[in-house]
């Protein structure tokens, strides 16, 4: 029985030193309450370092609540730097833009002559079907041939020459 006491107060004084190694921090909550702990509080709260060892920098934990007394906690408040831009620095993004804004109207044009282009190859297309003669035919809805009469030939080659002076000019 003695042996398992020797054991006991051997680890216990192997524990010890240990112990003094933690820091500990005095500290009220949002209920007013004074609170002791191995750990840091949330960073606007004022803390007492008890240990006598440098106190660390806040953890960056969210705040519990907002402080009952302000006026306690010092706070460092510094205006929001505003970046200095040069007017050279600025002339240069308005050319950037603009150079952008140009480049993509040049693409905008670019697709719109190439759909032009397209729409008029289709219209000599359609337009020489009509003049060659023949039998034309268009699909109905049911997906049928329907063959178009002397009429609906003359109504297909007015439309085509419309749509070549549209899009061919």
């Amino acid at each position: 029985m003695k042996f398992d006491h020797l054991i006991l107060a051997l680890a216990v004084c192997i524990a010890l030193p240990t112990l003094g190694h933690a820091e500990l921090y005095k500290w009220k909550d949002k209920n007013g309450q004074t609170q002791y702990t191995d750990t840091p509080p949330p960073s606007n709260i004022k803390i007492e370092n008890m240990s006598g060892k440098k106190i660390h920098s806040p953890t960056g934990k969210e705040p519990l609540s907002a402080v009952p007394n302000p006026e306690s906690v010092p706070v460092s408040v510094s205006p929001p730097q505003m970046p200095t831009v040069s007017a050279e620095d600025a002339a240069a993004k308005i050319r950037q833009e603009n150079a952008e804004r140009e480049k993509q109207n040049k693409q905008e044009k670019e697709a719109q002559a190439k759909l032009k282009e397209e729409n008029c190859k289709a219209a000599k297309a359609n337009l020489q079907s009509y003049a060659q003669g023949g039998r034309v035919y268009k699909m109905n809805e049911k997906g049928e041939r329907e063959y178009l009469d002397d009429a609906g030939l003359k109504q297909g080659a007015d439309k085509a020459r419309s749509e070549v002076a549209q899009y061919c000019n």
